[in-house]
């Protein structure tokens, strides 16, 4: 992950690129637009990826999830390949298209599953409320702190169905690396990828990069930064981490979302460094002018278009 840090200086020009794309209509924090989505390029087709779709539920069947597995058309079956996992995975299948894929390098284009769910919609909030976020001392799912109207602390189950239903499913149509496979999620879904990695010992490790995009980290009376305080370092050793965060926010109450955290900068340099003096390779990425909701495009872009894991 040394090399990964050297080369984000060199990405600074095309990160401005996607800086100036979004300055045109961000408004920080603003709720996401829930308008039902129409067909992504695994319905299209894609002359660089197969895709496939398999549908999981949860153990309790409460949640259904729909999964799509891209698959680089041009590769040695025998060799294992780089793979990224991929919170909100209808947001990102919108976001997936021919000129994106035909960039991804071909001798070492990168497995892609997206996890979602069984809706048209590209967020299903009331399950990623309960799948994304950590339960509390009881261990039990019980209502969301932020939003009363929906369950959470369902991220142990979550993770169990991830590892023991989506990955077998996985490794059954490819090989992965190891050595290169990436979680990513953005906003609830960064606090499941931070807790993940905080219970990474009580599994067999699955992923060897960590990708948590603004993470609601005052979510529960910062539940998670508390987590983070009482993980012990032989837990946290050489996992690597990078937070990825915008640093715009607004002060229009009326254009703010739940999620919204003031001290968004503040937390996440500490969340960096408690976390790397407990020996974990954590780093902490800023996008000048960028606000919570552009957090979700501009990171998934930049790890797939400059190949951070």
């Amino acid at each position: 992950m040394s090399d990964l840090f050297t080369r984000l200086k060199k990405i600074t020009m095309c990160l401005c690129a996607i800086i100036l794309s979004f300055a045109t209509y961000s408004l920080a924090y603003a709720k996401p637009d829930l308008k039902p989505l129409g067909p992504s390029i695994a319905d299209h087709g894609s002359s660089y990826y197969q895709f496939q779709v398999h549908s999981f539920q949860s153990a309790d069947q409460q949640r259904h999830y729909k999964v799509w597995l891209g698959i680089p058309k041009q590769i040695n079956k025998n060799q294992p390949r780089p793979a990224i996992f991929m919170l909100d995975g209808n947001s990102v299948m919108a976001r997936l298209d021919e000129a994106l894929l035909k960039q991804l390098p071909e001798q070492d284009s990168p497995v892609l599953v997206a996890i979602g769910y069984q809706t048209q919609l590209p967020f299903e909030s009331a399950s990623r409320s309960v799948d994304y976020t950590p339960a509390d001392e009881s261990g039990k799912i019980s209502v969301d702190p932020r939003n009363p109207e929906r369950m959470s602390g369902g991220s142990l189950q979550f993770r169990q169905t991830i590892f023991e239903k989506v990955m077998p499913w996985v490794h059954s149509q490819v090989k992965l690396d190891t050595r290169r496979t990436a979680l990513w999620g953005h906003s609830y879904g960064g606090l499941f990828v931070l807790d993940t990695l905080l219970n990474h010992q009580q599994h067999e490790q699955k992923f060897s990069h960590y990708f948590a995009a603004s993470p609601s980290l005052t979510w529960a009376d910062s539940r998670l930064l508390k987590a983070v305080e009482r993980a012990k370092p032989e837990a946290l050793k050489n996992q690597k981490l990078l937070v990825m965060e915008g640093d715009f926010a607004s002060s229009t109450p009326a254009k703010m979302s739940p999620n919204i955290d003031q001290d968004m900068i503040q937390n996440n340099r500490q969340l960096v460094l408690d976390l790397a003096s407990k020996g974990a390779n954590a780093k902490l990425l800023l996008y000048p002018n960028l606000s919570h909701g552009d957090v979700f495009q501009a990171s998934l872009m930049d790890i797939l278009q400059n190949r951070l894991f």
